[in-house]
């Protein structure tokens, strides 16, 4: 019965809430906003719920991507605009993506047509958001707590993620559970998180791609299929994360006031 109501945690599923703990640690005592929505969208997360779903990666991983994007506007459009309190802002934007990843998981086709066309649209959503958004200076901030209370906070949290997990089916690689983590933690800072999504939506098709290719193609292992993978995206995401921090420093500048300049 508690396995059944996905109470039951395998090893796969404990390192997943390590990994996401850590990093989610690791975010909130990072000042830099943008690095702190860096560690939001590195795949270590979504690799190791790839592990621990155990399932080939498919059409539902490429439109999953494009919902994390989703949620974190959405919490940034309910927190800033509509001025909803920041908790009630991700439970909502979480509450989007558990709905409409539950509605579409029976109903994703999985052909590869359909795998190739997803993982196009995201790609190009990436690349249009990333050539399209604007840069605001966000605020440096860190958690004030010590981290023997933050980490078993963070813990809780994430391991209580973890029990909807299989509800989602493929769509947990990109479930929100370490952006829902950073969103609380760039409170401060939301449209940095944001502009760090498109990167994802670039790289994490080609990951996909070659992830799903090699696995049915040579039948390797997931563990060996996840380092190629990760491979792929780094070759990826390295150059445009680079790319996006120069155009922030760009901006940046050119906002400031000229006596700030000199």
């Amino acid at each position: 019965m508690l396995e059944s109501l996905n109470f039951h945690f395998s090893l796969y599923d404990w390192l997943l809430v390590f990994m996401v703990t850590a990093l989610g640690t690791l975010s909130a005592y990072l000042k830099d906003p943008q690095l702190k929505a860096v560690t939001a969208t590195i795949p270590i997360p979504c690799g190791f719920a790839y592990i621990a779903v155990g399932l080939p990666m498919g059409t539902e991983n490429a439109v999953s991507g494009f919902m994390c994007m989703l949620y974190v506007h959405i919490v940034r459009i309910l927190h800033y605009k509509v001025k909803v309190p920041i908790v009630p802002s991700i439970i909502a934007g979480l509450a989007f993506f558990v709905a409409l990843g539950t509605f579409l998981h029976s109903r994703i086709p999985q052909g590869e047509a359909y795998f190739i066309g997803a993982c196009v649209f995201d790609f190009v959503i990436g690349v249009i958001f990333f050539q399209k958004q604007k840069y605001k200076s966000g605020v440096r901030y860190k958690t004030p707590l010590p981290i023997y209370i933050k980490a078993p906070a963070i813990a809780g949290v994430v391991s209580g993620l973890m029990l909807i997990k299989r509800l989602m089916g493929g769509f947990c690689t990109s479930f929100p559970m370490m952006n829902s983590i950073v969103s609380y933690e760039s409170r401060f800072s939301l449209g940095d998180q944001c502009r760090q999504l498109p990167l994802f939506l670039i790289a994490g098709p080609f990951m996909f791609a070659t992830m799903r290719y090699v696995e049915i193609g040579f039948g390797l292992n997931h563990w060996i299929v996840l380092f190629i993978g990760y491979i792929v995206f780094a070759l990826i995401y390295w150059p445009l994360n680079k790319e996006l921090k120069h155009r922030n420093e760009i901006n940046y500048n050119s906002n400031m006031p000229a006596e700030a300049k000199a």
